[in-house]
């Protein structure tokens, strides 16, 4: 599957800003798929223009029986923002179980966010019973589309976080999220290559780059570790890390 372009996601996380504030957490059933009713995708396109509209002028209450329509109707975006509107109670009443219901069609429809989401739901056990095995399915969904912050987790979750842990496989999902300038991933692999971890070279030069493009992208951990760091490495090491880093975003994954 070809990597999706998150900028188009985050048309919707950024409208929903207001509403991940403050989520309820409480026990639920799991995701069940429901049975699938004929959908007319020009309604559903068109209901969800119009629960934009309304939501952009902070009117959630009227957008939501459009997001509701757009959502009945197969729209994934409209499945997620509506489980998200459950999820905060805003705009409709708090309800954990139809969250799970529209966070799953979303998710099943192939919507990044939305799997993500839910696997972070079933990861954390925030409103719905822990479920480890569904969150890392949920996460890989995710990640394989090229979602960064999903591709972070399994990195987290097998550089130790998790039972099995694997650092060769918490590697590629780093790497994958730091060329797409992920912040924290880029960091995590300054820490995985600074220090011996089972089954990955110990890399001083490429830790010192990674911790650089991280503390580029803002990562104020990395700025301080970066910093002293420098002072234990050559000036040659130095200037092999400063040309690696421009190499590094272009890599193919290991």
């Amino acid at each position: 599957m070809a990597p999706v372009r998150q900028t188009g996601l985050f048309s919707v996380a950024i409208l929903l800003t207001g509403l991940l504030a403050g989520c309820a957490a409480g026990g639920t059933r799991q995701y069940e798929p429901p049975q699938q009713s004929e959908v007319d995708p020009a309604v559903a396109r068109k209901a969800f223009q119009e629960a934009m509209s309304l939501a952009r002028e902070g009117r959630l209450t009227a957008a939501a029986p459009y997001y509701q329509e757009a959502a009945e109707n197969g729209h994934p975006e409209a499945q997620y923002v509506l489980a998200t509107m459950y999820k905060t109670g805003r705009g409709v009443s708090h309800d954990m179980d139809l969250a799970i219901q529209w966070y799953g069609r979303s998710a099943e429809a192939g919507y990044p966010l939305a799997q993500f989401t839910l696997g972070n739901i079933y990861m954390k056990g925030d409103g719905a019973p822990k479920n480890v095995p569904l969150a890392l399915k949920l996460f890989q969904q995710a990640a394989e589309a090229g979602y960064a912050q999903a591709q972070y987790n399994l990195g987290v979750y097998y550089f130790g976080i998790g039972t099995a842990q694997d650092y060769q496989t918490a590697e590629k999902w780093f790497v994958r999220a730091a060329q797409q300038g992920e912040p924290s991933s880029q960091y995590a692999l300054g820490r995985l290559y600074a220090a011996p971890h089972d089954g990955v070279r110990l890399d001083p030069v490429r830790a010192y780059a990674w911790y650089g493009l991280a503390a580029e992208n803002g990562h104020a951990e990395a700025r301080v570790v970066s910093a002293r760091m420098a002072s234990r490495l050559s000036a040659a090491e130095r200037a092999s890390a400063r040309s690696l880093a421009r190499r590094l975003l272009v890599e193919s994954s290991p």
